[in-house]
């Protein structure tokens, strides 16, 4: 297989892979087989298994010695270590944020935080895409390319564990929490807007926490 071909199917199935996982199509835990992958995908094993080293060096993938690859399990442990390195990351972002944001981005996030609300009252859910959007448009004004790629890679370990509990919180409850932060930003006040997030993420670290063997036994369950 020629370089280009195969650097493209690696790609393939590294990206269709980890939405698999983020998504939740693929449960914790589950056992990802190598034929399965690349019957799915249309291409050999190679690019298969250079895929999966490459999720497991995110921490999406777990391969075990002699027992193969699964999708990484869920921990309590895991859950509070990675909200916790959101907050510091997020935090810190959002303060370097706050003196460049622009009301155009306030504006922008007001329709999308508005849209979130439409969305979690109609499904009881928020499309991953649009939430994700949110978050990162605030942080972005920082001008921080490293804070941006690492709050990128660790909001998605976080999502994964966050639409398991998603229906536990009411449109209004979303819609007030992330407004907080907004209207910190729009005063320019910085400490308010990262205490506002701080409250937001420690919100969804509580709910979580409370009852993670309920939440660890619901994402094990197919479909």
């Amino acid at each position: 297989m020629p370089g280009s071909d195969l650097t493209s199917s690696v790609e393939l199935v590294y990206r269709q892979t980890r939405h698999d996982i983020v998504s939740g199509e693929l449960a914790p835990g589950v056992p990802l087989r190598l034929q399965d992958l690349a019957a799915r995908n249309g291409v050999s094993m190679i690019p298969v298994r250079e895929a999966l080293r490459l999720l497991e060096a995110e921490g999406f993938v777990d391969i075990l010695q002699n027992k193969g690859a699964r999708v990484a399990p869920f921990s309590k442990e895991d859950m509070l270590d990675v909200y916790r390195t959101r907050l510091i990351l997020e935090t810190e972002a959002l303060r370097q944020a706050v003196p460049n944001t622009t009301p155009q981005v306030i504006a922008t996030a007001r329709k999308i935080n508005e849209k979130l609300g439409r969305q979690k009252a109609k499904k009881g859910v928020v499309l991953y895409d649009d939430h994700r959007r949110f978050h990162l448009m605030l942080y972005e004004p920082s001008g921080s390319r490293w804070l941006m790629r690492l709050i990128s890679s660790v909001w998605d370990h976080t999502d994964r564990y966050r639409r398991q509990v998603e229906t536990r919180v009411t449109h209004r409850e979303v819609v007030a929490e992330h407004e907080r932060i907004l209207a910190a930003m729009e005063r320019g006040d910085a400490d308010g807007a990262a205490t506002a997030l701080r409250d937001h993420l420690e919100s969804s670290m509580a709910i979580m926490s409370l009852d993670f063997d309920e939440m660890v036994e619901r994402a094990a369950q197919p479909g």
